[in-house]
């Protein structure tokens, strides 16, 4: 038998295409710089006592972010892209909302935030 046949090609996977758009995208995204939460007291202090107090407060806020997301409904990926990119979406809508939690509770306990820039 010959090396050609009358049948159609299969259709390709674009799986290792999408694979590789994201290691691509997580690559340039590695590089850029990246932003933290910084509390500060609202009446300065930083003795002992202040930082013990910081330690309670921070693991006491970042608990109830915790139980927010552990509370929150799965997002699903889905198989297409148009599924992926809106999941992605849905979870950085997720990620701002566990922000809030984290700073309004660190406020209530007598903290300010400031963004800071980590550099990669």
């Amino acid at each position: 038998m010959s090396s050609t046949t009358c049948c159609p090609q299969p259709r390709r996977n674009r799986w290792p295409v999408l694979a590789a758009a994201i290691i691509l995208a997580n690559a340039v995204s590695a590089c850029a710089p990246r932003t933290a939460m910084r509390f500060d007291r609202y009446d300065g202090r930083s003795d002992a006592g202040a930082v013990a107090q910081f330690q309670q407060d921070d693991a006491i806020c970042k608990g109830e972010a915790a139980k927010a997301q552990a509370m929150a409904a799965p997002i699903y990926m889905g198989h297409s892209l148009a599924d992926a990119m809106e999941a992605g979406m849905l979870e950085g809508q997720r990620n701002q909302a566990l922000r809030q939690i984290m700073v309004g509770c660190m406020a209530g306990r007598g903290y300010s935030m400031t963004v800071v820039t980590l550099q990669p």
